[in-house]
């Protein structure tokens, strides 16, 4: 796969799953957590923001530099940043189960952010 599409494709799932956590977060809070006590407290809503942020931090680089970046060594290096951001982020979605602060783990970010780190890693090494 080229670097400048699996950039695009990547930068383009996190923009719209960092936009959909910024225009309602209450809604996606209560996709993932279901209808439980405090899901629509400010807090949450304000959390969910935060990490909605970032992932719409990371959509803007992988996005600017697949529009500006040349270099096939540049671009591989920020694919796998991006797949090692994504790794960090796969374990704090996962972790909260094995410690005991939710009965399951949400299954969309089970599925999305594999496909994306697999989607980083094979255009970066391939």
């Amino acid at each position: 796969m080229e670097h400048i599409l699996a950039m695009q494709i990547v930068g383009s799932v996190a923009l719209l799953i960092g936009l959909k956590m910024n225009i309602d977060p209450v809604g996606f809070n209560k996709s993932i957590f279901g209808d439980v006590e405090g899901i629509e407290s400010g807090e949450s809503s304000a959390m969910r923001m935060a990490i909605g942020g970032g992932l719409l931090a990371l959509a803007m680089v992988n996005i600017y530099c697949s529009f500006n970046i040349e270099d096939a060594v540049a671009a591989e290096a920020i694919l796998t940043g991006t797949a090692m951001g994504l790794a960090a982020f796969l374990v704090t979605v996962a972790a909260p189960k094995f410690r005991g602060y939710t009965d399951s783990i949400p299954t969309l970010p089970m599925i999305v952010l594999p496909t994306m780190i697999a989607i980083c890693l094979y255009s970066a090494l391939m």
